[in-house]
């Protein structure tokens, strides 16, 4: 293999590593310095790197000519912390000292074969989520109860329903506060609960997308409007969607004769 080519295949994997912890949530500035240290552990002398929230730009000069340029689309995506995790601590071990090429290509092939917790631990989590959040903001026992069975439904709908429907995000989004406000007004109409809009915040908190706002304020605080509008967008839409999802099962819930 010749030196150009091998620096090519060098400046793939640094891409590469980029793109991946862009795609399970990585930081923007964490991003730029992991690739920066890959390609300065791989001996990569010019290489400029650009990261916005959805995609990786990078180019690669050889000789003082532009040798190569890889554009990587990232659509956005949920956070897998563990594959983060993993990545800022190869980030950091590529900081602290120079790595052979196939090290660097396995460690990360290793990290995208990371699973998730399982979809199970998952729906029960929502469950609890949705519970804590219901006592907290003021929810009594039988409130958080319901809560807790309304974040279990919600999470089994959007893990092993909708993937079935193929349906997008913002619809799924809005089916799923509609179905668990329609769950919440149901249980509460049989007298389980005291206050209703306690059990609806609880419920539908697992949908709010507070990781895209902490990021968006981040990126703006350090000056990337781009990255930070992109998740600000993102952030809004899918609570517009939240709220039309509960107000459409509102809506429902009167037409059909309830008593909110």
């Amino acid at each position: 293999m010749t030196d150009s080519k091998r620096q090519l295949e060098y400046f793939k994997t640094v891409t590469h590593m980029g793109s991946l912890m862009l795609s399970n949530g990585g930081e923007i500035f964490r991003i730029n310095a992991a690739m920066n240290y890959g390609a300065k552990s791989l001996g990569l002398k010019d290489f400029n790197a650009y990261v916005i929230a959805n995609a990786v730009f990078a180019s690669i000069t050889i000789d003082g000519e532009l040798y190569s340029t890889r554009i990587c689309y990232v659509p956005l995506a949920s956070t897998n912390l563990c594959r983060v995790e993993a990545l800022n601590e190869l980030s950091r071990k590529l900081a602290s000292k120079n790595f052979e090429y196939e090290d660097i290509k396995d460690e990360l092939k290793n990290i995208e074969n990371l699973e998730s917790s399982s979809k199970l631990i998952k729906v029960i989590c929502s469950g609890l989520g949705s519970g804590s959040f219901c006592y907290l903001f003021g929810g009594s026992f039988y409130d958080t109860f319901v809560s807790f069975i309304a974040g279990v439904v919600l999470y089994f709908f959007l893990l092993y329903i909708v993937p079935k429907l193929s349906i997008p995000k913002i619809m799924s989004y809005i089916a799923g506060s509609a179905m668990v406000t329609l769950l919440c007004h149901t249980l509460y109409s049989l007298g389980i609960g005291n206050y209703l809009d306690k059990i609806i915040i609880g419920a539908i908190f697992p949908l709010v997308p507070g990781i895209p706002i902490t990021n968006a304020i981040r990126n703006f605080l350090e000056n990337d409007h781009v990255s930070g509008l992109i998740r600000m967008v993102d952030a809004i839409i899918t609570a517009t969607c939240i709220a039309a999802g509960v107000g459409v099962a509102l809506r429902i819930w009167i037409i059909i004769g309830g008593l909110i």
